[in-house]
């Protein structure tokens, strides 16, 4: 995938792998420490290992691929986005994610955004081609040897994962189903929530 760039917005090449999910400290721990009259909720517990482990994933995906995590974050986007607009064709009229909302999902300016997007479509990972609907605007979509190089990296992981959801009886996969269902739903309602920055 070439030689590994420099980050952008202050993002670093090979990003510093967070603590541990068992180590002292991490953000279960520091929550229960600050709401001691909560009980322990070992699901919860273990949906944060989950989600501090997919950090650690990403953080090694970004090292494998030669890539500043900007940039496999923003390739995750527009993959994601991909998805969504083949099952919501006829909502979206088959239009995917432009340099602007990337820039909003990413947390970075738009001047940033813009040089991921150039870097991407530079090395082969991402095409820009005008909006169906809207000729000033950009889709962006995921080339085919993008899609393959990350997908290279990703089947061990995505293999171990599978063999697990194969181990599961239909019953415990509906109940597994359901609570992931919610969690998303939660986390949806936490986004749909997000207020003005803080001191505004």
């Amino acid at each position: 995938m070439g030689q590994p760039h420099t980050g952008q917005a202050g993002r670093p090449d090979a990003p510093g792998a967070p603590d541990r999910p068992d180590a002292p400290g991490r953000s279960g721990d520091a929550e229960d420490q600050s709401r001691p009259d909560r009980p322990r909720d070992d699901l919860s517990l273990a949906l944060r290992d989950v989600l501090d482990l997919n950090l650690l994933v990403r953080g090694a995906l970004a090292r494998r691929l030669g890539m500043p995590l900007t940039d496999v974050e923003a390739v995750e986007h527009v993959i994601a986005a991909q998805g969504q607009t083949h099952l919501r064709a006829k909502e979206t009229g088959g239009a995917g994610l432009g340099p602007v909302e990337l820039s909003r999902r990413l947390g970075i300016t738009s001047a940033a955004a813009t040089q991921t997007v150039n870097r991407l479509v530079a090395d082969g990972h991402v095409r820009r081609t005008p909006h169906p609907g809207d000729r000033r605007r950009q889709v962006l979509s995921v080339t085919e040897s993008g899609m393959r190089d990350v997908m290279r990296e990703l089947l061990p992981l995505l293999d171990l994962v599978s063999a697990v959801t194969a181990e599961r009886s239909p019953e415990e996969r509906e109940i597994i189903l359901s609570y992931l269902r919610d969690v998303a739903t939660a986390f949806q309602a936490y986004l749909h929530q997000e207020g003005p920055p803080a001191g505004e």
